[in-house]
């Protein structure tokens, strides 16, 4: 279950009416250059979406626990295509040993589809701000990242809490199917569902221990400082 360590209501995400504006997002969306078709077919009923912490979803979760697993821009898309309890076909690559599938075409249950266009070749962290999430419950499942690394769990209300990788390998004891969880952290709560970055987490509120969130700053001087447009080793001269 997830709460508001204060009072405050989150602010609204931003564009989340265009996340879930309906069928006209996704007859607009571009088409890749490459053809999908000789992808396998996997098939399932959507259980609920898998969220991130800056507000949209990086893939689904299926009935049958398949993590459907897809690019920033694919999920915006998804948002808008499918919702939880509706069957889907997905053009694919299975995980070799993981209930992970990593989509580039995502067709719903009207014969609508998207597909991954690959317009954007990198994806940044989201730095969150905000009050607390508390995230208190059990986990459903471990949640992998679009290469299959472990970065958090899915929890049986499908809350997500993020992790980042190291600290996941760290923490995989806790991650497991069954396992309690209590996280805090900022992130986000909104239609598509809550997700955290988490700072602190353990089994338990009295047993948690401070953790790196997923979306920290990469160590370095920061972006404007004089340090920052330096090349190492640019400014010695034989």
């Amino acid at each position: 279950m997830a709460s508001l360590r204060h009072s405050h209501l989150l602010p609204a995400v931003a564009g989340l009416s265009a996340l879930i504006a309906g069928p006209a997002m996704a007859a607009s969306q571009p088409v890749s250059a490459y053809d999908f078709s000789p992808l396998p077919v996997i098939t399932g009923t959507v259980a609920h979406y898998l969220p991130m912490p800056g507000g949209d979803i990086d893939g689904l979760i299926l009935t049958d626990g398949t993590e459907i697993l897809c690019s920033h821009e694919l999920g915006l898309a998804v948002a808008s295509l499918v919702k939880p309890g509706e069957k889907i076909s997905v053009r694919g690559l299975r995980g070799r040993d993981l209930p992970i599938v990593r989509a580039y075409e995502i067709e719903d249950q009207r014969g609508r589809a998207v597909e991954d266009a690959e317009t954007i070749s990198a994806r940044l962290p989201v730095t969150t701000s905000g009050p607390d999430i508390v995230v208190d419950g059990t986990v459903r499942a471990p949640l992998y990242s679009l290469h299959g690394r472990l970065v958090g769990a899915v929890m049986q209300d499908y809350s997500t809490v993020h992790l980042a990788p190291a600290e996941a390998a760290r923490l995989t004891a806790w991650l497991k199917p069954g396992q309690t969880l209590h996280a805090v952290g900022n992130g986000s709560t909104s239609a598509l569902g809550t997700a955290i970055d988490a700072r602190e987490i353990g089994p338990s509120m009295e047993q948690t221990i401070h953790v790196a969130p997923a979306a920290a700053p990469v160590a370095g001087p920061f972006p404007g400082s004089a340090a920052y447009d330096e090349i190492p080793g640019g400014s010695v001269h034989p």
